[in-house]
C-alpha cells in the first residue's frame, strides 16, 4: 500500500534551543533560549510565546486550524524570523526541548550553531577540547572560553566565511591565507563566544588531512542545545588535549612541570591513549609524558621528529618566531607575507597595539610602534643568544 502523505503544518525551527526556565543568570520570566534557523541573534521567548513554541515542539506539525487568529499572526511573524516553518518537515525542525548541559547556555548554543552551519554546507566537523573533556573524565574544569571545532582542512576558510554571516568575524591575523596558523579565530559581534576553526592541532607529525581523517574516524556524539555534535573518543581526546597542554609558547622557558603533570593525568585516564598517540604522530611531542605514564619501553624505537608548528613556537620572541614561520612557506609566497608582517593592514596593526597595551587608534602610529617593538625584540633575542664574555683570570699576588 502507498504510504500516507506527511501532514503539513506549523513546526518549530532553530539552530539550537534550550529550556532555560528557572536557570540562574536569566530573568524569572525567561523560558526558551534559541537561535533562529537563519542568520540572526539569539532570542528569548517568554510567557505565551514560550507556551506556543513548546506546543509546536510537542505536537507539531499542526495545521492552521489548530490556532486562533492571534496565534496565526504570531506564527507569521515568527516565520520571517526563522523560528517556525510551515510544511511537512524542515531540516532545522526542533523535535524536543532540552535543559542546558553546560554551565553557560549561550556557550552551548554556539556549539549548536557551528554544527548546523557546517552541516548545511556538508563540512565534516569534530569538536575538540572544551567541556567534553570533563564529561569524558579527562579534566575537572567544565567551562572553556571558546568553542574549538576541527573541520576538513581544505574547507576551514569556507566554514569561517559562513560563520561570518551568523555574527562572527575573523580576528585580525597577518598570517591569514597562509598555512602557518593552525586555526582561524572568529570573534562574536553581538552574542556568544569566540570560535576557533581548526585546520590542525599543533604538535602532531601527520599532515593536516591525515590527522583530521584519523581523528574523524574515532568519534562519538554528544548533544548540545538539541543538536548532535561529534567529539573524539576519550583515548583520542586525551592525546589531543595532552599535546595541547605541553605545546611551547613563544618566549617560554622550557616545559612547565604543571603542563607535564596535566598531560600525564589525561593520558593515564583513558585506556588506549598510548596506541592513539602512536597512530596520530604524537609520540615526539609527548615522549617525556608517555615515558612517565607507561614506561621507557612505550617510546623505545620511535623516530624523533619535530612536531608540527613547534619549531617556530619555541622561539624566544615573536620576531624570531615569525622569521622561523616565514621559512616554512614557499619562497614565492615570502615577499608578499613579509610586506604584510612589516606593514600590516589597519585591523592587524590596531589589534597588535591593543595586545601590547598601546591605546592608540591611529593605524599609522600603530604600525610604526609595532615595527619598533619587533626590532627591540629582535635585538634582545640576539643579545640573549650571545655567549657570555669570559671572566678574565687574574693571578693572586703572592704575599
Amino acid at each position: 500500500m502507498p504510504s500516507s502523505p506527511l501532514l503539513e503544518g506549523w513546526m518549530p525551527t532553530a539552530f539550537g534551543a534550550l529550556d532555560i526556565a528557572g536557570e540562574p543568570g536569566f530573568a524569572a520570566e525567561a523560558e526558551i533560549l534559541l537561535v533562529p534557523a537563519q542568520p540572526g541573534p539569539a532570542l528569548c521567548l517568554v510567557s505565551h510565546g514560550a507556551h506556543l513554541w513548546r506546543r509546536l515542539v510537542e505536537e507539531g506539525p499542526l495545521p492552521a486550524a489548530a490556532f486562533d487568529d492571534a496565534d496565526l499572526d504570531v506564527l507569521a511573524q515568527w516565520r520571517t524570523l526563522g523560528i517556525v516553518a510551515f510544511g511537512a518537515d524542515h531540516p532545522a525542525r526542533m523535535r524536543r526541548l532540552s535543559r542546558p548541559v553546560l554551565s553557560s547556555p549561550l556557550h552551548e548554543l554556539v556549539y549548536a550553531v557551528t554544527m548546523n552551519v557546517a552541516a548545511g554546507l556538508g563540512i565534516r566537523t569534530v569538536f575538540i577540547k572544551g567541556p567534553a573533556l570533563r564529561s569524558q573524565g579527562l579534566r575537572e574544569r567544565e567551562h572553556s572560553a571558546d568553542v574549538d571545532v576541527w573541520c576538513d582542512p581544505a574547507r576551514t576558510g569556507e566554514l569561517a566565511e559562513a560563520l561570518a554571516e551568523w555574527g562572527w568575524r575573523r580576528s585580525p591575523d597577518p598570517w591569514s591565507g597562509t598555512p602557518v596558523p593552525h586555526s582561524t579565530t572568529m570573534s562574536p559581534t553581538s552574542w556568544g563566544c569566540e570560535i576557533d576553526v581548526h585546520r590542525r592541532v599543533p604538535g602532531l607529525t601527520l599532515d593536516d588531512a591525515s590527522a583530521f581523517e584519523a581523528v574523524s574516524a574515532s568519534c562519538v556524539t554528544t548533544e548540545y542545545a538539541g543538536t548532535l555534535v561529534r567529539i573524539p573518543t576519550a583515548d583520542v581526546h586525551a592525546v589531543l588535549a595532552a599535546v595541547n597542554a605541553v605545546r611551547p609558547a613563544i618566549g617560554g622557558r622550557g616545559r612547565p612541570a604543571e603542563a607535564t603533570a596535566a598531560a600525564v593525568r589525561m593520558l593515564t585516564a583513558a585506556d588506549g591513549s598510548l596506541d592513539r598517540a602512536r597512530e596520530l604522530g604524537a609520540v615526539s611531542a609527548l615522549r617525556d609524558e608517555l615515558t612517565e605514564a607507561f614506561g621507557a619501553e612505550s617510546t623505545a624505537g620511535s623516530a624523533i621528529l619535530v612536531p608540527r608548528d613547534w619549531q617556530w613556537r619555541g622561539r624566544p620572541d615573536t620576531a624570531h618566531a615569525y622569521l622561523a614561520a616565514l621559512r616554512s612557506l614557499p619562497i614565492s609566497d615570502r615577499p608578499r607575507v613579509i610586506l604584510r608582517l612589516l606593514w600590516p593592514d589597519d585591523e592587524v596593526a590596531l589589534a597588535s597595539a591593543r595586545r601590547a597595551g598601546d591605546p592608540t587608534d591611529d593605524p599609522g602610529r600603530a604600525r610604526l610602534r609595532r615595527l619598533l617593538r619587533g626590532l627591540r625584540e629582535w635585538g634582545r633575542g640576539r643579545r640573549d643568544r650571545l655567549p657570555a664574555s669570559p671572566t678574565p683570570l687574574t693571578e693572586r699576588t703572592p704575599r
